[in-house]
């Protein structure tokens, strides 16, 4: 799958980054790189892990699926399976198809990169709140070998 992505500090509006307080996902690959921003499902640092997302053409922050919340009737995951939602097994989320921008993902370890972005939907709790699903699909054989996952993001205009 898609552990967590990396997106350049420079592509998320300021008032985005100080509303979200996004400053300590921060980090720097190497000193005279640019400064990122990682955002990993697996942080169990935070309660709400959350994805910058574009949804009808705006850069938001959205909360990253639902990590266990069990007051919610939302899937307990962060992913959707492309095949699920072309099935049909998402229709009473309504979910809506968002972009999520990224620069690298991560998973088991592995960055690769991430040229345009990934495909993920949003979808609505109980409270209205909207959260994203990074859609997947089953994994290319270099992704396999690579990550050793058999399954990858659905990434946008390009392949691995």
């Amino acid at each position: 799958m898609c552990r967590g992505i990396s997106i350049l500090k420079s592509r998320i509006k300021q008032e985005l980054y100080e509303q979200y307080e996004l400053s300590r996902l921060v980090h720097r690959r190497h000193e005279s790189a640019e400064e990122e921003l990682w955002f990993d499902y697996a942080d169990r640092g935070v309660k709400q892990v959350a994805l910058p997302v574009i949804h009808h053409g705006q850069l938001a922050i959205y909360e990253w699926g639902n990590r266990g919340g069990k007051t919610s009737k939302l899937p307990q995951t962060g992913w959707c399976k492309q095949e699920s939602l072309d099935a049909g097994k998402w229709k009473w989320l309504h979910p809506e198809p968002v972009e999520i921008p990224a620069n690298f993902g991560l998973e088991k370890g592995i960055w690769f990169q991430i040229i345009e972005g990934l495909r993920g939907i949003a979808v609505h709790d109980e409270a209205g709140a909207p959260r994203v699903y990074m859609l997947t699909q089953p994994a290319s054989h270099y992704y396999q070998v690579m990550t050793r996952h058999e399954r990858m993001p659905v990434l946008i205009g390009q392949s691995i």
